[in-house]
């Protein structure tokens, strides 16, 4: 294995961690509280956003380390998009 399919393994990791562990524990908690007070709409669109380029990108080169976990990451910032526009005109 070289060091660039090792450096590969490594940020596939430590983003799937961050996706994995991160993102959920915060759609876990939106759903409890039934709020996202405190979060930005703006934030989580362009999460989203960069997330949705980078799964394109991995397509494209094709990449499954920038693929898998930017696609998790877009899958839970897209829920929290959801969440703070559903929360947020409920509350109103």
């Amino acid at each position: 294995m070289d060091y660039i399919t090792i450096l590969g393994w490594i940020a596939c990791i430590i983003t799937i961690i961050y996706t994995a562990l991160g993102l959920p524990a915060q759609v876990k908690k939106n759903y409890q509280l039934k709020s996202t007070e405190g979060l930005s709409l703006f934030l989580f669109c362009f999460l989203f956003l960069t997330f949705t380029s980078w799964v394109v990108y991995g397509i494209c080169k094709p990449d499954w380390f920038i693929v898998v976990p930017n696609g998790l990451g877009a899958i839970f910032a897209f829920v929290i998009v959801l969440q703070i526009l559903f929360y947020t005109s409920k509350n109103k």
